[in-house]
């Protein structure tokens, strides 16, 4: 791992610029191979040119190379020619260049610390987006990008005695969620990097507006998580059907609802670091995942882990991950919002309660005290269901 105390974990590099033909609803930035030694992509980078900046995902040229999508897109670099950056699209709008081809922009690379993943111990199985590291590589911050198999996944870096150097110890769930797409395809080794700074957002007023909001928001949600016990996921993106493409919902298997608490059209909440988005989640009409073939794979058309159980797939179509510069093979958190499923349920008692409330106005001498129990009760009992069972198992007999 990189030195905590280092004065910079990332590297700046100089390159010229040249249009990319690649389709990506996230700015892609395609880099020569010597680059990016350690793994093939998507790594976190920053462009920057003429005081501006934005993130983007940067992807090997032999990643492309063995994909039809990419003939002729990007040419073979040799290492000691001046670099040249195959920037998306999307990454050239927002930097503002427009025409302004062959122009000269500052790359900023993440040090990548590729480690081994080996099997968790049975008594010290890591929590839902940790990852085990020895101590001497526990490094600052804490929370890290993860690239493991082409598949990025934020993850919590925590540091035990039990972790030999050079390793790391990930849970089975992440290691199927971050599995390799085909079956004679190894397992590659988990590369952590730093996140990069982002463009700068909202500034003044509106930041602060738009601080105290999301705080407000987060702060209720976590209450009622943490009443209803609500669970989170980790979800391996898949691609949306072709319908779906534009369309603000996550389409999930029925499985996958049941196990967070919610049915068909319930808000969930997707997060990918530090964003959060705010969903309709909707069960899949057609629970098969597309499977690779035995050709050449495209990296911005994710797809799942050959022996990855169906129900850990979410579908999230290309105008979230637009929103949120989600890649196309990432690992997210899903969980689901209590607020908009607390609304649904209180819905549903209006009725109840306002019969016991008739009842007792058409009684000459009400006991409202009574009738105000029973309401209470009515409520309690609507709501129990919503609260999920503790998930440990307790024992009852020795």
């Amino acid at each position: 791992m990189v030195d905590p105390g280092s004065p910079s974990p990332h590297r700046l590099i100089e390159g010229t610029v040249a249009l990319s033909r690649l389709p990506s609803s996230v700015p892609v930035v395609v880099v020569p191979d010597h680059l990016l030694t350690s793994t093939a992509g998507p790594v976190p980078v920053e462009i920057k040119y003429d005081g501006r900046g934005t993130t983007a995902w940067a992807w090997a040229e032999r990643a492309w190379r063995d994909a039809e999508v990419a003939s002729g897109t990007v040419q073979p670099v040799r290492p000691e020619d001046p670099p040249t950056f195959w920037l998306s699209r999307l990454a050239i709008e927002r930097l503002g260049l427009g025409a302004g081809l062959d122009t000269t922009v500052s790359l900023v690379i993440p040090e990548q610390d590729p480690l081994t993943p080996v099997l968790p111990l049975v008594h010290d199985i890591p929590e839902n987006g940790e990852v085990q590291v020895s101590r001497d590589a526990a490094a600052v911050p804490r929370s890290q990008i993860m690239v493991r198999n082409g598949v990025a996944a934020w993850v919590t870096l925590v540091p035990r005695d039990h972790v030999r150097p050079g390793t790391v110890r990930i849970s089975n769930h992440l290691r199927a969620v971050t599995g390799p797409v085909s079956v004679t395809a190894a397992g590659s080794d988990a590369v952590f990097f730093r996140p990069v700074a982002g463009e700068p957002g909202r500034t003044g007023r509106a930041r602060t507006i738009a601080a105290v909001r999301a705080g407000i928001r987060s702060a209720a949600e976590g209450c009622l998580r943490w009443f209803f016990l609500a669970p989170e996921q980790s979800m391996r993106v898949a691609p949306a059907h072709p319908d779906d493409e534009h369309q603000h919902f996550a389409t999930l298997q029925d499985v996958a609802l049941s196990r967070l608490g919610v049915r068909s059209g319930d808000k969930v909440i997707l997060r990918w670091g530090t964003a959060e988005v705010e969903v309709a989640a909707v069960a899949d009409h057609d629970p098969g995942v597309a499977r690779p073939t035995a050709g050449p794979s495209d990296p911005t058309k994710p797809l799942p882990a050959h022996d990855m159980p169906p129900h850990l797939a979410i579908r999230v179509p290309t105008a979230l991950r637009h929103m949120t510069d989600l890649p196309a093979a990432a690992v997210v958190t899903v969980r689901r919002s209590t607020r908009s499923v607390l609304a649904r349920n209180l819905n549903s008692l209006v009725i109840p309660v306002a019969s016991l409330a008739l009842a007792g106005a058409a009684l000459n001498d009400p006991n409202w005290a009574l009738l105000a129990c029973g309401a209470v009760a009515t409520a309690a009992l609507g709501l129990s269901r919503l609260r999920m069972g503790n998930s440990r198992a307790r024992r009852l007999r020795d």
